[in-house]
C-alpha cells in the first residue's frame, strides 16, 4: 500500500468518507422538523495495516465509515414513555370528572340542591295552607321538577358510559393497529440486521410507535439481540418479534350485578393495563361514573322511602290514607330510573286531594282536628333536617339529604381538582424528559452547518491530494519514458 497506486486508494477512501458525512448531514438538515427523528452521526476509523515481520510498516490504509449511529438516550426514551402513560391516564380521568361536573350543574339555579330545598319548602307551604289547591299544585310541580332534573343527570351519566365504551373500543383497535405496525417494523429490522445492515429511520419510526402505544396503556419494551422488540403489558406479552397477541374487551356483571369492562388478550386472559388512556377509560366506566349514579340512587331511594312512610300514615282532604306520594321503589340499585310521583296523585286534579297533609283527628294533640290539618306536611318538611343518610352499624343515619348530596358534590370537586393537578404534574415531567431527549437527539442547524463546512473542506483537501498524486504520477511516467 506504500506504492503510488496505494496512495490513490487512500485518497479515494477519504473522498468516499467525507461524501458520506455530507450525505448524513444533509439527512439531518432535511429532517430537522420531523417528529421522532433522531440526529445521526458518522463514525470514522483509521484503517491500520497488520504488522508483518520483516516488512516495513506503511503509514496506513486511509479511512473508513465504521458506523452511522442514532444519537438517542434509551434512559430518556423509557422515562418519556412512563410519563406519557401517567399523563394520558390523568388527562382522561380529568375529562370524565369535567363532564360529570357539567351534568350536575353545581352550583346553579336548576341544581338538585336547590330543587330539593324547594321541594321541602313546598311541603312547608302545604303545611301552612293545607286547604290550598295552589299550594298542593306547587308541591306536585316541585316534585316533578326535582324528578326531572335527577333523571336528566342520570340519563347523561348513562350516555357518558356509552360514549366511554365506544371510546374504549376505538382505543383497543388503535392498540392492535400500532402493535401490527411495530411487528412489521420488527420483521424489516431483523432482516436488515441479518445481512449486516440497519436503518436508523426504521428504528426511529418504531420508537415513535412505541411512544404512541405508551399513551394508551402501560407497556414495557425489551429489545432483543436480533434487533426486534418484545412488548409486554399487564405482565403478558402483547407483541413478540412479528407475532401480535391482539387485545379485546370483556363485559360482564360483577358481584353486585353491575356491568364492568376489562381488557383481555386473544387467549381470554384478563390484563391489568396499569395506566394510560385505556386505564383512565376503564376507571371512568367501572368506578367514577357508577359512583355518582349510585349516589343519586341512594339519595332517591331514601327520599322516596322516608316521604312515603310519613305520607302513607297521613290523611288527604277527602280522608284517604295509605297512599304513597312517590311510586314505591323496591331496591336501591337503579332507583333513579323508577323515581316518579304516584300516578294516583299525578294523574288528575282529584289526586291533589290525596296529598296527605294532615294526621287523623287527635293523632297529634298539637294539630288541628280532622284530615285537613297540615301536621303531616310539616312532618314531611322536617325530613330536610332529619339524619336519614349514611347509616352506621346501628342502622342510624348520620347525615341529612343535603349533607349527603353536598358530600357527593364535594367528592366530585376534590377528585376533579386532583386529576387536574396530577395531569399538569405529569405533563411537566413528560415535557422535561422530552426536552432532555431533544438535547441529545434533536437536530441543531448551526451544528449541522458547521459539520457540513468541515466535510466540505475535508473533501476538497482529499480531492487536492488526489490531484497532487496525479501530477506526481505524470512526472514519474515522463521520467521513465526518457
Amino acid at each position: 500500500m506504500s506504492s503510488t497506486f496505494g496512495s490513490f486508494e487512500i485518497g479515494r477512501r477519504a473522498l468516499h468518507a467525507q461524501q458520506k458525512g455530507s450525505e448524513v448531514t444533509g439527512q439531518n438538515i432535511a429532517n430537522a422538523n420531523t417528529e421522532g427523528y433522531s440526529r445521526q452521526s458518522v463514525l470514522m476509523k483509521a484503517l491500520v495495516p497488520p504488522a508483518a515481520p520483516g516488512v516495513e510498516t506503511p503509514p496506513g490504509y486511509g479511512v473508513a465509515i465504521s458506523d452511522i449511529t442514532r444519537m438517542k438516550s434509551q434512559f430518556y426514551s423509557d422515562q418519556i414513555m412512563k410519563s406519557l402513560t401517567a399523563q394520558h391516564y390523568w388527562g382522561r380521568m380529568g375529562e370524565t370528572y369535567g363532564a360529570v361536573e357539567v351534568f350536575f350543574q353545581e352550583p346553579g339555579e336548576n341544581s338538585i340542591n336547590v330543587l330539593l330545598n324547594e321541594f321541602f319548602d313546598a311541603w312547608q307551604e302545604v303545611g301552612a295552607n293545607p286547604e290550598s289547591y295552589a299550594a298542593r299544585i306547587s308541591l306536585r310541580d316541585q316534585a316533578d321538577s326535582l324528578i326531572g332534573v335527577v333523571q336528566d343527570i342520570y340519563k347523561h351519566l348513562e350516555e357518558l358510559k356509552y360514549d366511554v365504551h365506544k371510546e374504549l373500543e376505538a382505543n383497543i383497535n388503535q392498540v392492535n393497529a400500532l402493535a401490527d405496525q411495530i411487528a412489521d417494523l420488527n420483521k424489516k429490522i431483523v432482516y436488515l440486521q441479518s445481512i449486516g445492515q440497519k436503518s436508523n429511520e426504521m428504528l426511529d419510526e418504531r420508537d415513535l410507535r412505541l411512544q404512541e402505544l405508551s399513551e394508551l396503556l402501560d407497556i414495557r419494551a425489551v429489545e432483543k439481540a436480533n434487533g426486534s422488540v418484545e412488548v409486554l403489558t399487564g405482565g403478558h406479552i402483547l407483541l413478540h418479534a412479528e407475532h401480535v397477541f391482539p387485545l379485546g374487551i370483556k363485559e360482564y356483571a360483577d358481584e353486585e350485578g353491575k356491568n364492568v369492562l376489562s381488557i383481555v388478550n386473544n387467549l381470554g386472559t384478563e390484563l391489568s393495563v396499569g395506566g394510560g388512556a385505556i386505564s383512565g377509560i376503564l376507571d371512568s366506566y367501572n368506578a367514577v361514573i357508577p359512583k355518582y349514579q349510585d349516589g343519586l340512587d341512594r339519595l332517591v331511594y331514601n327520599l322516596v322511602r322516608e316521604v312515603n312512610a310519613l305520607h302513607a300514615a297521613g290523611f288527604g282532604r277527602s280522608g284517604s290514607t295509605g297512599v304513597n306520594f312517590f311510586s314505591p321503589i323496591a331496591d336501591e340499585g337503579g332507583a333513579t330510573v323508577y323515581f316518579a310521583v304516584n300516578p294516583e296523585i299525578m294523574g288528575s286534579n282529584e289526586g291533589l286531594d290525596k296529598i296527605a297533609a294532615g294526621y287523623e283527628e287527635n293523632a297529634d294533640p298539637g294539630a288541628p282536628p280532622g284530615p285537613g290539618n297540615g301536621a303531616n306536611a310539616w312532618a314531611i318538611a322536617s325530613l330536610r333536617e332529619k339524619l336519614v343518610m349514611n347509616e352506621n352499624e346501628e342502622g342510624e343515619g348520620t347525615a341529612t339529604f343535603h349533607d349527603f348530596y353536598r358530600g357527593l358534590i364535594a367528592d366530585l370537586g376534590v377528585e376533579g381538582r386532583e386529576a387536574e393537578r396530577m395531569f399538569f404534574s405529569t405533563s411537566a415531567v413528560a415535557e422535561n424528559m422530552q426536552r432532555q431527549q431533544e438535547a441529545v437527539s434533536g437536530v441543531s442547524l448551526d451544528d449541522e452547518m458547521l459539520n457540513l463546512v468541515q466535510y466540505q473542506h475535508a473533501y476538497n483537501a482529499a480531492a487536492r491530494y488526489m490531484n497532487i498524486l496525479d501530477q506526481m504520477l505524470g512526472v514519474l511516467f515522463s521520467e521513465i519514458g526518457r
